[in-house]
């Protein structure tokens, strides 16, 4: 019975599958966080990328003053969501569909009266905020954080016709 012991405590045939075994959670744990974070940075980049050119699509449209006019902030947000200034395109996530998500408001009213950049008399800075709840590929759930909520904000001086 010694002799049997002592054989099983030298050998080595199986110690790569124990030290996998014990390894092995750990590594898919690490996977499925890494791939749920690069979900994450997708969906964020996708939201970004619709906020930057509703912002800068507002830079090119005329504006009395610092007031934007309604009809273009509703085509600004439909080009967030969509990429297509008419409604009805398909939408770039599956939630982030409703246009009141996608809020625009002038930041700030510089004032270019001294003539220091070419242009107008008044600089709007226009301000384009979305938010999403963030669609996880379903490991968040599982170890037990709740929903979160993607925010976006681009700022874009108006530069007008």
């Amino acid at each position: 019975m010694i002799r049997l012991l002592s054989r099983f405590g030298k050998a080595r045939e199986g110690a790569s599958l124990v030290e996998f075994s014990l390894l092995a959670p750990v590594l898919i744990l690490l996977m499925c966080g890494l791939s749920e974070f690069a979900n994450a940075m997708r969906q964020y980049h996708i939201m970004e990328k619709g906020v930057r050119d509703a912002a800068r699509y507002l830079t090119r449209v005329p504006m009395s003053g610092c007031t934007l006019n309604g009809g273009s902030v509703t085509a600004a947000q439909n080009l967030a969501l969509t990429g297509q200034t008419t409604a009805g395109g398909s939408y770039f996530l599956p939630t982030w569909t409703d246009p009141s998500t996608v809020t625009v408001a002038v930041a700030d009213c510089v004032s270019n009266t001294p003539r220091v950049y070419r242009g107008h008399d008044q600089m709007p800075v226009i301000e384009v905020t979305a938010q999403a709840p963030y669609q996880d590929l379903g490991m968040l759930s599982v170890i037990g954080i709740g929903e979160i909520e993607l925010e976006v904000r681009h700022q874009q001086l108006w530069i007008g016709n």
